[in-house]
């Protein structure tokens, strides 16, 4: 019998994947440096490196300054070797990007999102953009990985179902990532919008913290957190349902089933709402009030407050107090002291937001005594969640092996 120790290291995978990871966060990086920063050894790190080099993931980008002997020699992944597609699908709005292997945006659209449209339709319409996409980036379908197709919960992800009646309920069940794949004809995995965002801020974001929360903000409101530099998954990956915490147990019912939800008191189409029900107000920032155009809406009443409209500043401060409460939970849970801000919600109403639930994080957390909290928004706006999935592709076990497989399908 052959000893175990005598068997390819089970370690292999995971090791090319953490040299991946690095590289595609640092840039360039040597031998050595890697071996600090993994707690591997040399010839660990030396067998790794040369795989990779060999299958034409890694390539050697010059030397490093010398301070005394010979100089070491820098690696930087291949950029162009392999590509990865993240779609971000809400329903008022979508967005479909394109990253190459070391995880820089090479493409990206911004269409409607699900709205009324059955998920055949809506899953034909983002197939038909993605392979557009690829093709007018001039990429052979071949070196596409596959495709991150993110959005809100619950999410069945083994099976790569969505497991909520929005917008119709036509949708809950439906097969999402293997129609999609049999569309495209590429792997496809689902995703949680937020942890997605949570997962893009984490390798190609300005958050230095190792563990960060997300308040993910679209038509719906989510949240997401990333521990000692890995995604917080729980039992199932419908983790951290910020927008479903109740603080007001005899408030409006929410369609989770509890009462006095965030999303459902300060969520933007709570704030739309209650801006709708002043006539002359709604009136004149022309809303529309249609379930599609909730982000359409949100977007008029944020610029409205920016400008210095009363009204619409009072609604952006009261959501930014209702938003603050249930940050102080988050980071309360898992001991933060970094919080970012992201989702196509915020594209006016970001530094508004940003500004109110710091307030509230400072004067109520924990522990505050001991650190400030920081309240950052996001470096990607409302592709953060597109350019997290996209990664999530690029940090599978199929990527790290440089091959396209069907074994990513969800």
């Amino acid at each position: 019998m052959v000893p175990a120790a005598a068997h390819p290291p089970v370690l292999s995978s995971s090791t090319r994947s953490r040299l991946l990871d690095i590289m595609r966060t640092r840039g360039t990086v040597s031998r050595v440096e890697l071996v600090g920063l993994t707690g591997l050894t040399p010839g660990t790190i030396t067998n790794v490196v040369r795989e990779l080099l060999d299958e034409n993931l890694v390539l050697e980008a010059g030397q490093a300054r010398s301070r005394g002997g010979q100089p070491r020699r820098l690696l930087q992944l291949k950029a162009h070797a392999h590509y990865a597609i993240g779609v971000q699908m809400d329903r008022c709005t979508s967005s479909v990007v394109l990253s190459d292997f070391a995880g820089g945006l090479v493409a990206h659209r911004t269409l409607q999102g699900s709205g009324s449209a059955t998920p055949e339709q809506m899953l034909q319409l983002l197939a038909d953009e993605i392979l557009g996409l690829i093709e007018v980036a001039g990429i052979p379908l071949s070196k596409v990985l596959g495709v991150s197709l993110v959005t809100y919960g619950p999410q069945d992800q083994l099976n790569g179902r969505l497991m909520a009646p929005r917008p119709t309920a036509e949708w809950y069940g439906h097969p999402l990532a293997p129609s999609l794949s049999r569309l495209t004809g590429l792997p496809v995995l689902l995703e949680n919008d937020a942890t997605a965002a949570a997962l893009g801020e984490q390798w190609l974001g300005d958050v230095e913290a190792d563990t960060f929360g997300v308040v993910y903000m679209a038509s719906g409101l989510g949240g997401g957190v990333i521990v000692n530099r890995e995604v917080y998954r729980g039992g199932g990956s419908n983790t951290v349902e910020l927008g479903h915490i109740s603080l007001d147990a005899s408030g409006p019912p929410c369609e989770c089933g509890n009462r006095g939800c965030v999303e459902t008191t300060y969520g933007s189409a709570a704030i739309v709402t209650r801006a709708l029900s002043d006539a002359a107000f709604s009136t004149r920032l022309k809303l529309t009030g249609k379930p599609g155009d909730t982000l359409g809406d949100f977007e008029r009443v944020s610029r409205a407050a920016v400008e210095g409209d009363g009204y619409a500043r009072s609604l952006l401060d009261d959501a930014a107090r209702g938003l603050g409460q249930a940050a102080v939970t988050l980071v309360n849970l898992f001991d933060l002291n970094t919080v970012v801000l992201a989702g196509p919600a915020l594209a006016v109403a970001g530094p508004l937001l940003r500004d109110g639930i710091s307030e509230v994080l400072n004067q109520a957390a924990f522990s505050r005594e001991l650190r400030p909290v920081s309240v950052v928004l996001s470096s990607h706006g409302s592709l953060a969640a597109a350019i997290g999935g996209s990664l999530q592709v690029l940090r599978t076990p199929s990527a790290a092996a440089g091959k396209n497989t069907p074994s990513l399908t969800a």
